[in-house]
């Protein structure tokens, strides 16, 4: 029987021989909680608890922890409002200054992930590198003797540099990264052995592609590389791990921490499980910190992954929520779905640093799935794809998959012949794929020829490739690619509709239509359609490519800058509404003609939660119970003053989280998922309000409340910009807004920014002068404004009360007052409403003449509010 009353706990104070049932250790040292998650485990499979809270601090783990079936139902979670870290790592201290800024300290071989105070180092390599520069610290390959191979290659015939490093050896560990010159895929593998005399490197295995002469190398991990500052290497020959550390202080108190597992928690057969609140970190590049194996409707919610290798892999697991997890600076990708997993839900997760050591990585990958969502997810900075769908064979066919509403900026930063989005088809059949509503920015593209290297190569926002089929793309923003908006590569029956696009580079189309002539018959194209998109270009080039597109239909689309295809499209200008601005709107009146609509740019970036929050220990309520706080739709925080739930209005609501997270919404719903909800953090700030504020806001981002949020974190709060208007008071201060609003500010704030401020009308409505003017609503509410406002609404207006006080003529009556209020008169409003109408104080001067004192009784409403200077 389960006991949802009671949990287990964990700390770094704790002890395995404890019973785990306290939080911290009592005061005599006799009990207290576990120290190691396992110990966890086997308690809870041994008894009817499911919950283990896990208190702040780092877990060194030397073996990865699996849960089974024996494991279903267990939730483990972060201990609210603290961080829990997960490392794979070894913590490696005693190092000695060698010269040269290096230091070094004794252990076991190391490989190429190493981070200091949790900040990733750089793995010593061969080549000039410079941060920032992905061309930078490439060698120039020739094919091998005997033609293009996968197991060797020689280096160039004029490169001294490369000669002199194998001339000189290099010791064991060395290892060398190598990419064909279309830098589609990158393997890093040992070095077997060197022969300077031949200018040959041999591989100890063999890489993806046979490497021919202008593709690239590098040589890793030996100390005899190392150059800058943040750089490391392994030194076989002395048996120690050498640093150059950009903070030796750090290094010498902290130490390095040096990635040796591969998976730091598997979920094997298991289901029903809650991982929620936790950090992974220190694995090396090539395992992955979690995995799912045949383990289906799992919750992993609101987790960080940092210095890790993949993020997480998913085999033969369906129906799992994989939501509001963290991601960054990985060592390969971020979420791997893979061979029979269906039905997963992958939302408002954020990534950022993917592919930091090997390359041919995407933020998300699917392969030999069906019914994947892929939802409201931050992705930015992958040296190949935002977003992969794989389908090689027959045992990687994708279905029903919905890529919608992703936020995919920097992709393809060191790879080509790719995309943000990018799906394989090469079986040939009908995907029923949805691509919608993605927001798809800077798409790189970087290979090599005999010439040199080649930017904007082959990068496309999203990317059709090889017969996939049966894809709908639609309400799409694409910018900045490197040779189309979208590439149609032999595929058929796709369409693609209401897009936005804008083109600025010569190289760049909106449609690229092409066939596979190395598949043969089905390599052609058939039954595509092009139709109302906006396009706007800078350069003038046409905004379509065709090679042998077969059979298709491109017309009706919105174009600015370029001529139609056929004079079946119409050209206008002003398509969007402040482009200059980064107002991507739709502008242009001759949209509604074709049928186009906008964008729901509100939902970019963006998915409710639905995966309860923590519960407070103690609180009960298994999992699924509905334990969290009020929540609004979809999991969302019950905010302040009747506010929904939007993750850059939550950023905006906090100046830390602002300052950490900036305008990355995922990063936000991230933090909320993981422990803002816990903290008891809200939504308070008001983005539609905001906008109302302020005219030149209201000119700008019209009713768009996510730019407004986002205008906030980045320059309003700076700015000592602040929310002025009240929604509910501007219903109240109008009879047909009440009659017609009720008590909706959402509506009330687009209602004045899209008419009322033009008609002239202001706030009349004071909420204060309410309160203080009706005593029973002083007495009820304070100085709570939200129900001042929401009492006149529901009932004050028709019961007649008053709205108005004379807040100059209680000063004037209460000099003692005036110079603690310094004259203001709100202060003076809340002054009487708390203090003044108890203490039974005068309203209006003693001395005041009886007529005057009757023409203040008297004064209407909207001549006290003048009177109080918010008229």
């Amino acid at each position: 029987m389960t006991d949802t009353q009671q949990a287990f706990y964990v700390a770094t104070n704790g002890n395995d021989s404890w019973s785990g049932r306290l939080a911290a250790p009592n005061a005599d040292g006799t009990d207290g909680p576990f120290a190691t998650l396992e110990r966890a485990q086997s308690a809870m499979r041994a008894t009817g608890i499911r919950d283990t809270y896990v208190r702040g601090g780092s877990y060194a783990m030397a073996r990865t922890v699996t849960l089974t079936a024996a494991d279903n139902g267990v939730r483990i979670m972060a201990f609210p409002g603290e961080t829990p870290v997960f490392s794979g790592g070894e913590r490696v201290g005693g190092f000695t200054a060698i010269g040269g800024g290096l230091y070094a300290a004794a252990t076991s071989a190391t490989g190429l992930d190493l981070s200091i105070g949790g900040v990733r180092q750089k793995v010593a390599q061969t080549g000039d590198w410079t941060a920032g520069d992905a061309k930078s610290g490439w060698s120039v390959l020739e094919a091998a003797a005997g033609g293009a191979s996968k197991t060797s290659l020689r280096i160039g015939a004029g490169d001294g540099a490369m000669a002199a490093v194998l001339a000189a050896g290099v010791q064991p560990g060395t290892m060398v990264q190598t990419f064909d010159t279309e830098r589609l895929s990158d393997n890093i593998v040992g070095v077997a052995s060197i022969d300077a005399g031949s200018r040959t490197v041999n591989f100890t295995q063999a890489a993806k592609y046979a490497l021919r002469s202008g593709g690239t190398y590098r040589l890793l991990n030996d100390d005899a590389f190392i150059r800058d500052a943040g750089e490391f290497a392994w030194s076989a020959e002395t048996g120690r791990l050498v640093v150059k550390p950009q903070d030796p202080g750090a290094l010498l108190s902290q130490g390095a921490v040096v990635a040796r597992l591969g998976t730091l928690v598997a979920l094997n057969g298991a289901s029903g499980v809650t991982l929620q609140g936790l950090t992974f970190a220190d694995t090396s590049w090539d395992g992955s910190a979690l995995t799912l194996t045949n383990a289906s409707g799992n919750s992993i919610a609101g987790n960080r992954f940092v210095n890790v290798g993949t993020a997480m892999t998913l085999t033969g697991s369906s129906a799992n929520a994989i939501e509001a997890n963290r991601m960054e600076h990985l060592g390969a990708g971020g979420i791997k779905v893979t061979y029979g997993s269906n039905g997963n839900r992958i939302s408002a997760n954020s990534m950022d640093g993917i592919g930091e050591v090997l390359k041919d990585v995407a933020g998300i990958q699917l392969y030999g799935t069906s019914g994947t969502l892929i939802s409201g997810n931050d992705i930015r900075n992958s040296a190949r794809y935002g977003i992969s769908i794989k389908n090689w064979d027959g045992a990687t066919v994708n279905t029903d998959t919905v890529v919608e509403y992703n936020c995919l900026y920097n992709t393809m930063t060191e790879t080509a012949d790719g995309g943000a989005i990018e799906m394989l088809g090469r079986s040939n059949v009908d995907t029923r794929t949805i691509i919608r509503g993605n927001d798809i920015r800077n798409v790189g593209g970087l290979a090599t020829d005999g010439s040199g290297w080649l930017d904007r190569q082959k990068s496309f926002g999203i990317y059709l490739d090889d017969m996939a089929n049966g894809v709908t793309v639609q309400d799409n923003f694409i910018q900045n690619t490197g040779w189309a908006s979208v590439f149609i590569h032999g595929g058929d029956s796709n369409t693609v509709t209401n897009n936005f696009a804008t083109l600025s580079n010569p190289r760049e189309r909106f449609i690229r239509l092409e066939w596979v002539p190395s598949a043969g018959t089905i390599g052609l194209l058939s039954n595509n359609r092009v139709t109302g998109n906006v396009i706007s270009s800078s350069t003038g080039a046409d905004y379509w490519e065709f090679w042998t597109p077969g059979s298709y239909s491109v017309s009706g689309n919105l174009l600015q800058g370029i001529r139609g295809l056929n004079g079946g499209d119409t050209v206008s200008s002003g398509l969007f509404a402040n482009p200059a601005a980064g107002d991507f709107r739709l502008g242009s009146g001759a949209a509604t003609a074709l049928g186009i609509h906008d964008l729901d740019w509100g939902r970019m970036g963006f998915a409710p939660l639905t995966v309860p929050g923590i519960p407070s220990p103690g609180a009960g309520g298994g999992a699924g119970s509905g334990t969290a706080p009020a929540t609004g739709t979809g999991g969302a925080p019950a905010a302040a003053a009747g506010l929904a739930f939007s993750p850059l209005a939550y950023i905006a609501s906090y100046a830390d989280l602002s300052a950490a997270f900036g305008a990355n919404a995922a990063a936000g719903a991230a933090h909320y998922a993981a422990s803002g909800r816990a903290e008891g953090r809200t939504v308070s700030f008001d983005p539609l309000a905001y906008i109302a504020s302020y005219g030149d806001l209201s000119a700008v981002f019209g009713t768009n409340g996510d730019a407004a949020a986002a205008h906030y974190i980045g320059s309003g709060r700076a700015e000592g910009r602040a929310v002025s208007f009240d929604p509910l008071a501007y219903i109240a201060s109008y009879g047909d807004l009440s009659a017609a609003l009720g008590t909706d500010r959402t509506a009330a704030a687009m209602h004045y920014i899209a008419s009322g401020r033009a008609e002239g009308r202001t706030v009349s409505f004071n909420p204060l002068s309410y309160l203080a003017a009706n005593p029973d609503l002083a007495a009820a509410f304070g100085t709570d404004t939200v129900r001042a406002d929401l009492h006149y609404l529901g009932s004050g207006r028709t019961e007649g009360r008053s709205t108005g006080f004379n807040a100059s003529a209680y000063l004037a009556a209460n000099a003692d007052v005036a110079a603690a209020t310094g004259g203001d008169l709100t202060a003076a409003m809340r002054h009487y409403i708390l203090n003044g109408r108890l203490e039974g104080r005068a309203l209006s001067p003693a001395a005041t003449p009886a007529p005057a004192r009757a023409a203040a009784a008297l004064m209407p409403d909207s001549a006290m509010l003048a009177a109080a200077g918010v008229g």
